[in-house]
């Protein structure tokens, strides 16, 4: 009888975590059609960190202790990656619901860090895979990168002024035009705190710029995690 009340005791004791476990779940939508993407990568900076692919836009992590958290969620198309990233605080007990919007790439550090771990998973895949490609072709990706890396930091100076005639934009007041020719440069997007940075100003200002902006029509400002992404109308940015 003594054996089966240690027995007992000591499932009790290993339940213990679980039962304060909780449980994240959402789908994962693109920014631009607002339909569920397959084959996302979510992970969440649990201990370890928790990772999930994405089956009709859907994820869920199923053992999320108490405590603050990030979940990010990458996914690459033919021409850029996808992003997003929420914060979390986990509390009490339950069933939480986060829903991510994947936006285009901008300035994500360690963006690859999340997609690079999956070519370990599953037996197909893994270290295995790379030995195949020729030593040569990796070499001259690497050179690649590297040259595109440098030539990121001069780009603005050696970059074509905006033609703000053609853009209808050329009445604007000096520091707005500042803020278009930025976004022109930039492809038409820019997070808020990026486009702060580049112009030099303060919080209060940027916002009552983005805002007049967005009033006269010519950007729309989106809100992404704790942060603002600035695009710029199709029709001011053509050259």
């Amino acid at each position: 009888m003594s054996n089966l009340k240690i027995l007992v005791f000591l499932i009790s004791f290993t339940l213990i975590p679980v039962a304060d476990a909780s449980v994240i779940h959402g789908k994962v939508f693109s920014w631009e059609t607002l339909e569920p993407i397959n084959g996302v990568i979510v992970e969440i900076n649990t201990t370890p960190v928790q990772k999930k692919v994405t089956e009709n836009g859907s994820y869920i992590f199923d053992s999320v202790p108490p405590g603050n958290y990030t979940i990010r969620a990458v996914y690459k198309t033919e021409k850029e990656y996808l992003y997003a990233e929420e914060n979390i605080t986990i509390v009490t007990e339950g069933r939480y619901v986060i829903d991510l919007i994947l936006f285009p790439e901008i300035n994500i550090p360690d963006i690859q860090d999340i997609e690079m771990v999956e070519f370990d998973i599953g037996d197909v895949g893994g270290w295995n895979y790379f030995i195949l490609i020729p030593i040569p072709v990796i070499i001259a990706f690497a050179v690649l990168l590297i040259y595109l890396r440098r030539s990121r930091v001069d780009e603005i100076e050696f970059q074509e002024e905006p033609d703000l005639e053609a853009n209808g934009i050329e009445s604007l007041p000096d520091d707005l035009r500042e803020v278009v020719e930025i976004l022109i440069r930039n492809d038409g997007r820019i997070s808020q705190r990026d486009l702060r940075k580049k112009i030099g100003c303060s919080e209060a200002k940027m916002s009552l710029m983005v805002a007049d902006l967005e009033r006269r029509g010519i950007v729309e400002k989106v809100k992404k995690g704790r942060g603002n992404i600035i695009f710029l109308k199709d029709e001011f940015l053509k050259s």
